[in-house]
């Protein structure tokens, strides 16, 4: 991953979509000003590797969500994502988990870099 991603931050799509990074690897396209825009409502998680993305898509599927596997269209910082449809929740708890990696994994760069100096 090599670009930045503005988290939290609302921008235009086109067509009427607003997307919004709730976390690096997780972006929430909505179109707020239509009617039934729920249902249009998707969301795109990034993986670096097919074959997580295939073993995410199986749990996915166990809980009997609607989504695609396909190569990287909207999160262009990552090769695979997969397409979520209409479930924001699920998505709202994948970004919490994934800030909480960032977070641990930040913590624990600092720690490392105290006991170094």
């Amino acid at each position: 991953m090599s670009s930045f991603v503005p988290v939290g931050r609302f921008f235009s799509m086109g067509d009427g979509r607003v997307g919004q990074y709730l976390s690096t690897r997780v972006l929430s396209v909505r179109t707020p000003f239509r009617r039934y825009s729920r249902s249009n409502d998707v969301c795109y998680l990034g993986f670096e590797k097919l074959s997580q993305a295939q073993k995410f898509a199986q749990s996915l599927a166990s809980s009997r969500l609607r989504f695609s596997v396909q190569k990287s269209q909207a999160l262009t910082q990552f090769p695979y994502e997969i397409k979520l449809y209409g479930d924001t929740e699920t998505a709202k708890r994948l970004a919490y988990w994934d800030r909480k990696d960032h977070d641990r994994a930040a913590q624990t760069s600092r720690q490392s870099s105290v006991i170094a100096a």
